[in-house]
């Protein structure tokens, strides 16, 4: 199985769309190994068990002006939960670009309006996120290296480049899917104007709370990781 800094998941219900960027991403680098599945449902519960480093998702019919299979309310909602496992890049209608706007601004998602040139945008955006994934897979190994039986000094032996890479790498995720559910909440309640909370609303501040825990205890890790490498313990 390829390492995950090299796998892709698509979504989309065009099989051609699929199948082409299948073929550009693979032909750039025969260790990428790249999934397909035509729906976001069928997307989540692949990434529950092995979350892909980046996700192309298309937002309806590559071809023609069909309309779209995710409703323009609903789509921050799909970028925003598939976000929190790996950084996505949508493909689809000027008019929704707004939509996911704020995960934009974050850094958690690329926006390419659908036309002819689209999917070639996209998998070079594609390309881009699976060399920064590589380089923090890499950032991360030499970390994780560094740590058992180390002896020296932690200047020398770890760059501090390299402990930013691995930062970023291990907050970025669960950042993503608080901002995203976040954004989305107020954005709802604003919508509504009622004073009340929308539905779904208690499954999101669920998502919320759960990702926080989850960045909790990675600042923990990390701190106590990072803190093993200021004052080593030597063997005796």
């Amino acid at each position: 199985m390829a390492p995950r800094e090299f796998t892709v998941l698509l979504i989309s219900e065009d099989e051609g769309l699929r199948r082409a960027a299948r073929h550009e991403l693979e032909l750039a680098d025969e260790r990428r190994h790249v999934s397909a599945v035509s729906s976001v449902d069928a997307a989540h519960r692949m990434v529950q068990d092995s979350a892909p480093a980046v996700i192309l998702l298309a937002e309806g019919p590559f071809s023609g002006l069909e309309e779209n299979s995710i409703p323009p309310a609903q789509l921050n909602a799909a970028v925003t939960s598939l976000a929190s496992y790996a950084p996505v890049v949508v493909i689809g209608a000027a008019e929704h670009q707004d939509e996911v706007s704020g995960l934009v601004a974050a850094g958690a998602a690329d926006y390419v309006v659908r036309n002819e040139q689209c999917l070639h945008i996209a998998v070079g955006l594609v390309e881009r996120r699976l060399r920064q994934a590589q380089t923090e897979a890499q950032a991360a190994a030499r970390f994780e290296d560094s740590v058992p039986g180390y002896r020296g000094d932690p200047l020398t032996e770890f760059d501090g480049q390299d402990f930013g890479e691995v930062l970023r790498h291990e907050l970025n995720n669960p950042l993503t899917g608080i901002l995203g559910n976040a954004e989305l909440l107020l954005s709802e309640i604003r919508r509504k104007g009622d004073g009340c909370l929308p539905q779904g609303a208690p499954q999101r501040l669920e998502t919320i709370t759960t990702l926080a825990v989850r960045l909790r205890e990675t600042v923990r890790r990390l701190s106590q990781e990072w803190e093993s490498r200021q004052h080593p313990v030597h063997s005796r």
